[in-house]
């Protein structure tokens, strides 16, 4: 089985994640790094990017082409339309859904005029949701690269905090202190946290990925595209949704920000056995109740 992945120092760490499940699977595979659109253009914010799935396309297209047998990505990097050949046959248990702030400073000692470091839209504006609500004027400035290099920047005084997402600051065993950002308003990104590994459908890799796949961790995945795929998909408003099981209940959480002033955020509870069609009803409301009214402004 050949596994592609992009060659960071991250990806390889998810990657051997998944090795660890198949080899106590005993499956054999070998593991072969590519560079994605997103490694290459390092020098423009995502938002500026071309298209849409800039860290998964490259690996797409070997899949389909056979170069490789499975590819394991973020789960967040997956964009909502992609070639019905394939399909994410996996999703490991989930790590921390959570943003974290890496800074010399407190969330809530943050000076005015400190520089904050982060490339997400929605990372951008949930810190100056909150900053507003502190009166406190922050600046946010793009900054791109592996989560190494943009320690290193924080660390060269470029920049006086940086926002990364804590599953990466865990997996890299990184020895930082950091500050976790918590769900409101700091609601993460779709998929935040979860690693998955894509296969072509109906192969006989796709077969072997469902031995490995996480229950709990699929339901909060899917809920989380759910609400995206009704959103919009690629809506250009900064949006973040988390799901979390809980029992026999799938907690959800919805940001959308609007301006450094104005956001919404609301939660549901959804039931574990019809989570998908609740929530598309609870975002087709959430929809019709805040983001039509905003667009006829």
């Amino acid at each position: 089985m050949i596994i592609g992945t992009r060659g960071s120092k991250l990806a390889i760490l998810q990657t051997e994640k998944v090795c660890e499940r198949l080899k106590e699977l005993e499956y054999e595979f070998t593991i072969r790094t590519v560079r994605s659109l997103g490694d290459v253009m390092t020098d423009r914010g995502l938002y500026e990017m071309p298209s849409e799935g800039v860290f998964v396309k490259k690996l797409d297209t070997m899949l389909l082409a056979g170069k490789i047998d499975i590819a394991v990505h973020s789960m967040k990097d997956i964009p909502l339309e992609r070639d019905e050949r394939l399909e994410t046959s996996a999703v490991l248990p989930r790590d921390s859904p959570y943003d974290a702030l890496v800074s010399g400073y407190n969330l809530d000692d943050m000076p005015d005029g400190a520089v904050i470091g982060t490339s997400s839209v929605r990372r951008k504006y949930q810190f100056l949701n909150y900053m507003e609500k502190k009166s406190i004027k922050v600046k946010i400035k793009d900054i791109r690269g592996n989560v190494d290099t943009r320690i290193n920047k924080f660390q060269s005084g470029e920049y006086d905090g940086v926002i990364l997402a804590e599953a990466g600051l865990e997996r890299l065993n990184l020895d930082i202190e950091y500050e976790r950002l918590g769900c409101d308003p700091f609601v993460p990104s779709p998929g935040q946290g979860i690693i998955a590994v894509v296969a072509r459908k109906g192969s006989e890799e796709s077969e072997i990925l469902k031995e490995i796949d996480d229950a709990k961790t699929r339901v909060e995945a899917e809920a989380e595209k759910e609400v995206l795929k009704v959103m919009g998909g690629g809506c250009s408003l900064p949006v973040g949704v988390h799901a979390h099981c809980k029992g026999e209940a799938v907690e959800l959480a919805v940001y959308v920000g609007f301006s450094d002033e104005k956001y919404i955020l609301e939660k549901a509870v959804l039931s574990k056995d019809r989570y998908l069609e609740e929530a598309r009803e609870f975002i087709t409301n959430f929809k019709i109740a805040h983001i039509l009214p905003q667009k006829q402004l």
